[in-house]
């Protein structure tokens, strides 16, 4: 009988809760980053390219500099040659040039002492991926 009498308690105060339905709440949305902020679409070599290469590689990879490691980043044809893929692969990661500025551990890093931003790096694999434009 206590048994019975015990279980009738439960099954009744098990019961009787007030359960509210559920109601779906919204959960906030991640602002997207501003499109101006790091605009990947429209890089040119002239306007987007150029100066980062001429403000980070250029004291070490330019014609006037005579210990440049054989590479002359001011020539847009050396640089190209840079660019090309195969050196570890195909496409973007081919490019021993993306290896460098990226830090990969497949290359010596450049420049030496810093990385680029992540925007500049995006600038530069999508120009690299659209067939590095002396544009």
């Amino acid at each position: 009988m206590k048994k019975g009498f015990l279980l009738i308690i439960f099954i009744s105060l098990f019961c009787s809760c007030q359960h509210k339905p559920f109601k779906a709440q919204a959960l906030p949305v991640a602002t997207p980053p501003d499109s101006n902020t790091c605009d990947t679409i429209n890089v040119t070599y002239k306007k987007d390219i150029q100066p980062v290469i001429q403000a980070t590689c250029y004291t070490c990879h330019a014609t006037s500099v005579t210990v440049n490691g054989g590479l002359d980043l001011e020539n847009f044809t050396s640089l190209k040659t840079y660019l090309q893929y195969g050196f570890r692969g195909d496409g973007i990661y081919g490019s021993k040039f993306y290896h460098c500025i990226s830090h990969s551990l497949l290359a010596l890093p450049m420049p030496p002492n810093y990385k680029l931003d992540t925007c500049t790096l995006k600038k530069i694999k999508g120009w690299i991926s659209l067939g590095a434009m002396d544009n």
